[in-house]
């Protein structure tokens, strides 16, 4: 058997430390602030010919912008520093709560084999279609039709509701699928001779459960948690190409004005595409640059996932 590369292999956790680095001290490495205060009105710049000019953000990338600026002054580079931590944060949550629904109900039925038609036909029924066709409709009609877009018109009880509505719907259409994949492995362990052993000498559900079923599972369970997180991320990132986000915006501009923006407060990388999207004809460096930055961080995590994989199988235990 062919030994798996280290060279990919730390290559991999390399490329991953980087991000999480950038998670923890984003924001203390941001080269520009992105506070009230750092706002760029209009910048005043001399042309070739003597004359006076002005210029009004966004600005596109230069020597002292290197990935431009937003449509506030507000450096892009610093912005992505800054939110990376939120957008993490947020995918990791909604992983834990679908792992949270997901594990005892897989694992109950993996056991016992109750459930397993029904179980079967809700993943067949969540998973035949790419979640993002569930959860956009009614997602936008929220979103819209309560104003959401209109940041400082919305209610903030319109807001929560949007929130709680958002995490129920990205959580229970991963939660089947996902249970699914943990009873089916549940099922293959639970007819081993010695979980037989176990339950003969009078070992309880809980008790093979705990101390049989899941040792055994786990590198899987990190297997399948990483691959779930990346789903999720991956589901986020498509809902906010078509603008549906959480909160953290703010707008600028008004009707009277002629225009309204709605951009990111924190930098967070989905409403950086979100807001990058509308804008990519006209400022193709702000979608470009958000786009970029999520596409590498979601490559050095399937990187990283399938050089674990190949490293750390069935013969090998990681934990």
């Amino acid at each position: 058997m062919k030994k798996p590369s280290n060279t990919a292999f730390y290559l991999s956790i390399g490329l991953l430390a980087l991000f999480v680095l950038v998670m923890i001290f984003g924001t203390w490495l941001k080269p520009h602030g992105i506070s009230p205060e750092d706002k760029i009105n209009m910048l005043q710049y001399q042309d070739i010919d003597g004359k006076t000019r002005y210029r009004i953000p966004p600005f596109a990338p230069n020597g002292t912008f290197l990935l431009g600026t937003d449509h506030r002054g507000f450096d892009i580079l610093s912005l992505l520093l800054n939110g990376l931590k939120y957008t993490l944060g947020t995918a990791l949550a909604l992983t834990l709560l679908r792992f949270a629904a997901a594990l005892p109900w897989g694992l109950w039925s993996g056991m016992t084999g109750r459930m397993h038609k029904l179980l079967s036909s809700l993943q067949w029924a969540t998973a035949a279609v790419p979640a993002f066709v569930f959860l956009y409709p009614p997602l936008a009609g929220m979103y819209f039709g309560l104003r959401l877009d209109q940041v400082e018109k919305a209610d903030p009880h319109n807001k929560l509701l949007f929130s709680v509505t958002f995490v129920i719907l990205v959580t229970v259409i991963g939660v089947s699928p996902l249970a699914h994949q943990i009873a089916d492995r549940t099922r293959y362990y639970s007819g081993k001779m010695f979980i037989e052993a176990s339950r003969l000498m009078g070992g309880s559900f809980l008790h093979r459960t705990r101390r049989h079923i899941v040792p055994s599972m786990r590198n899987e369970m990190l297997f399948l948690f990483l691959s779930e997180f990346m789903q999720v991320l991956f589901l986020l990132g498509q809902l906010a190409v078509f603008h549906i986000v959480l909160g953290g915006t703010e707008t600028i501009g008004d009707d009277d004005a002629g225009y309204r923006i709605t951009l990111t407060t924190s930098g967070e990388w989905l409403s950086m595409i979100a807001y990058g999207s509308r804008y990519i004809r006209l400022h193709p460096w702000i979608i470009l640059s958000a786009g970029a930055c999520f596409a590498a961080l979601f490559l050095s995590l399937q990187f990283f996932l399938s050089q674990l994989k190949r490293r750390y199988g069935e013969e090998r235990q990681l934990m």
